[in-house]
């Protein structure tokens, strides 16, 4: 089983998107994270064999990230040993990483990193290469992943690049891609 972890900030004016706070203001700005969020979310919906576990900022904010987040991306869900559960979806919030042979972090501000994509890129990790990078344009990193159990001489596989939403000019392309609708609805959701 994969583990694809996603580190996301509690979603307060002033505290998120800081590139776009002094042009769009706190409160646009949060907004926007949270549609960005709830968006990169969606379209790893049904991702499979993997489980997706959110790394929550500030370690208290769990619980209220939670209560925000869930209900956006199904009415229903089941817990089980802190594991939740709904359809296309399982998603913790923490715990051992220890019964996952696939580790893989990826940018919450990309919304192009979809379930297809994922799969695709971590198809063979533990036989054609022991890591994967994929770029962020402008720099970083949209994903990671490692094979705990792949032969360390394997090659490292890049992905190709992608790009991730952090000022109003990225927002602008976002919108204006095949992936412009499922974002402005998240959008207009967090008014």
């Amino acid at each position: 089983m994969r583990l694809l972890t996603l580190h996301i900030q509690e979603p307060l004016p002033g505290l998120v998107m800081p590139e776009m706070v002094a042009e769009h203001g706190p409160d646009e700005a949060a907004r926007r994270y949270r549609a960005l969020v709830v968006t990169t979310l969606r379209q790893l919906r049904g991702l499979a064999k993997a489980r997706l576990r959110l790394s929550i900022a500030p370690a208290d904010a769990d619980e209220a990230v939670r209560f925000w987040l869930l209900p956006r991306l199904s009415e229903s869900w089941q817990t089980h040993d802190h594991v939740f559960r709904s359809e296309g979806w399982e998603i913790d919030f923490g715990g051992s990483a220890d019964e996952f042979t696939v580790h893989a972090h990826g940018e919450i501000l990309c919304p192009y990193l979809g379930a297809r994509w994922v799969h695709a890129a971590l198809l063979g990790l533990d036989r054609r290469s022991h890591r994967i990078v994929g770029p962020a344009i402008g720099g970083g990193e949209y994903l990671r992943a490692h094979a705990s159990d792949a032969p360390a001489d394997l090659p490292l596989q890049q992905l190709p690049e992608l790009a991730v939403v952090r000022t109003g000019d990225h927002w602008q392309e976002a919108l204006a891609s095949a992936l412009g609708p499922a974002l402005k609805r998240a959008w207009e959701e967090e008014a």
